[in-house]
């Protein structure tokens, strides 16, 4: 190998991570900055409540900015995509998975619970996301720490030479 190229290491947690989180805002920054150009100006954009903006009010320059910042966003996951597929196949422990999975657990429902609070109406519905999502949550943890794992790499290597 020479020195201008290298091995591709393995995606992992932060890949995956680092895609999910890339999409979200870009889709929402693209959506944003589309609505806020082409919708009504009477329409209002934002979290709600104190929270809201009027689209009217909204300069176009910020506007392009936010779209742009979107699509290149998502330009990026596209990148990350294609890299994606030419790296080889991910391995993760079932405790990097659970530790993902809590992740976006936390960060979905922070949002949901402060979109929830800002609408100034009090708290009407993050509920009913966090309460079957926590359940799903504790199961896959429990599912996760009571399984059997499966036999060390050693014994595995040795099984397939066996029966080869």
């Amino acid at each position: 190998m020479n020195g201008n190229t290298r091995e591709p290491r393995p995606r992992g947690i932060g890949w995956k991570s680092t895609w999910w989180l890339l999409a979200l805002i870009g889709g929402v920054a693209t959506f944003l900055g589309l609505f806020i150009l082409f919708g009504n100006e009477d329409e209002y954009v934002g979290l709600g409540g104190d929270w809201a903006w009027q689209v009217g009010e909204i300069g176009s320059v910020l506007a392009l900015s936010i779209l742009i910042g979107g699509l290149m966003a998502l330009a990026i996951v596209v990148r990350m995509t294609i890299q994606g597929r030419r790296m080889g196949p991910v391995t993760t422990t079932p405790v990097q998975d659970l530790m993902f999975h809590a992740g976006v657990f936390a960060v979905v429902n922070a949002y949901i619970w402060v979109q929830d609070y800002a609408l100034g109406t009090g708290l009407d519905y993050a509920h009913w996301v966090t309460i079957p999502w926590g359940i799903g949550l504790a199961v896959h943890a429990f599912t996760t720490f009571t399984a059997k794992s499966p036999a060390p790499t050693e014994q595995r290597a040795e099984r397939e030479r066996q029966l080869h």
